[in-house]
């Protein structure tokens, strides 16, 4: 009788992963801001200064992004500014 190891009986493994990166999901401005305070922590108006003028669809990871440089600008003075 011939002898078999554990190793022969166990089955292959693969080590492959399968590739189910789907592309992140984007979202209107409008939508977002619906769920700004539970997604970003921040209020209504917090996001309404953030994202002025913006029009385009975004994930809310770029969102997150556009918000934390928002709210990390420096303010400068309006008497600053002037060069007064």
């Amino acid at each position: 009788m011939a002898k078999t190891t554990a190793a022969a009986l166990e089955p292959e493994v693969k080590t492959e992963k399968a590739e189910t990166t789907a592309a992140p999901s984007k979202f209107k401005i409008e939508r977002l801001r619906r769920d700004c305070l539970r997604l970003f922590g921040v209020t209504f108006s917090t996001f309404d200064g953030a994202t002025f003028g913006l029009t385009d669809m975004y994930t809310v990871e770029e969102m997150h992004g556009i918000i934390d440089n928002w709210q990390n600008k420096q303010v400068i003075p309006a008497n600053k500014k002037e060069g007064n």
